[in-house]
């Protein structure tokens, strides 16, 4: 059966995390509906015979997600995806900034050590490629692929003794990476200038988190103007779900003590697969909450509190969308961490007793739980008032993984 190829890019339509969610996904799985042969994509939708003047788009952090996805389907179908590129007037400028981000280098069969090597995600026409103009792109923003599989890593940390040694040893690599490619980006914006060491600590624990717990590799990219910066970072792991079934209890922590608590308290009208990986996504903030290193939790906090940005976690058919409209039980939420974290620092500089500290974080760690589950009360409430301008949002088609976006406008 023949079949047209799937555009990227719709004459002007953006390709923003929005379409991709609203709009690719549900075009890609209606592909496999209804064809039994590999997928096929294109660049855009109009073609070089044909003369346009339409205008395209590429949100940055929409590139993540596209790599996350097609590195999936490529594995499904045990081949690259065939991309079909074009450069004419209306896609040169497009074009350019994809190949000067690294996007054809990561996605393609590179294996010169000078640039990123390739994922053979895409086959493509290279022929394409090359020949642009001196367009004034920083040379920060590119797309950046961390993968247990790079710098000689897995070898590393299987001479590791435990999970705790293989964590600070990723976290402590991925310090010096996140401040290499991204420390730059981080002053040009007030916001994150300010509090650039805490996304430097909250950015490396999440990509090791996700190389270390997702064991696939995990895109990132950050893009600032003088608007905003934004941030996106994508991986095709396990999930939440799979990721806090590994995690050992402890006396504060119940596995799915939330999670089942939200389950049996809660009356959403939507499947069991949605409700599950809904209060997976807020098992893992609350998880978040709980530790020692700044994290998930943090992040949503910083961006939204610290920010006035918005924050989005995806992960299945589910997403949750914070921002300032929130202020008041987000804020509630963060004090509870602050008396977290400074009770970890109490006993990293043995300024409190064992006993003492234990007893303290469990109680802290129920009263986190109680207010958690305000929270997620609270915007379910608000999905079942009004769902088109909710928190959260359920989509028909699943995407594997943990896909996280923020936003953060520069005010200064």
């Amino acid at each position: 059966m023949s079949y047209k190829s799937i555009p990227i890019l719709r004459d002007s339509i953006s390709f923003t995390p929005f379409h991709f969610y609203n709009v690719f996904l549900k075009e890609v799985a209606q592909h496999y509906k209804e064809n039994s042969a590999p997928i096929k994509l294109s660049l855009i939708e109009a073609t070089d015979d044909k003369s346009t003047i339409q205008e395209y788009y590429f949100d940055p952090i929409a590139i993540p997600l596209l790599l996350s996805l097609s590195q999936q389907l490529s594995f499904y179908q045990h081949k690259p995806i065939e991309l079909i590129l074009y450069n004419n007037y209306s896609i040169s400028k497009v074009l350019e900034f994809l190949f000067r981000a690294d996007f054809f280098y990561i996605s393609g069969k590179n294996t010169n050590p000078n640039f990123p090597l390739g994922k053979y995600i895409f086959n493509y026409d290279e022929r394409y490629l090359g020949n642009f103009g001196e367009i004034k792109q920083r040379i920060d923003h590119k797309v950046r692929c961390y993968s247990i599989n790079s710098d000689n890593l897995k070898s590393i940390i299987e001479s590791k003794n435990s999970d705790e040694d293989k964590r600070d040893y990723l976290i402590e690599f991925y310090t010096y990476k996140v401040k290499e490619h991204f420390y730059d980006l981080l002053f040009d914006n007030h916001s994150t200038l300010v509090l650039q060491n805490t996304f430097i600590e909250i950015l490396s624990e999440l990509i090791t988190n996700g190389v270390l717990h997702s064991g696939t590799d995990t895109f990132a990219l950050m893009f600032a103007d003088r608007f905003k910066t934004k941030f996106s970072i994508s991986d095709n792991g396990i999930g939440f779900y799979k990721s806090l079934e590994k995690k050992e209890q402890s006396h504060y922590y119940k596995k799915f003590h939330l999670f089942h608590n939200l389950l049996s308290q809660n009356k959403l009208s939507a499947p069991d697969s949605i409700k599950n990986n809904l209060f997976s996504i807020f098992e893992a903030l609350y998880y978040s909450m709980t530790k020692s290193r700044k994290g998930l939790f943090d992040l949503m906090c910083t961006v939204v509190l610290d920010c006035s940005g918005y924050f989005r976690l995806h992960m299945e058919n589910c997403q949750i969308i914070i921002s300032n409209r929130m202020f008041e039980e987000l804020a509630q939420l963060n004090l509870l961490r602050t008396e977290i974290l400074e009770l970890y620092n109490k006993e990293l500089y043995q300024l409190i007793d064992k006993p003492v500290f234990e007893e303290s974080l469990l109680l802290l760690s129920l009263k986190a739980e109680q207010h958690f589950i305000l929270f997620v009360n609270n915007i379910i409430d608000k999905y079942k008032e009004d769902y088109r301008y909710s928190s959260i949002r359920f989509y028909n088609v699943k995407f594997k993984g943990v896909h996280i976006e923020v936003e953060i406008p520069n005010i200064k």
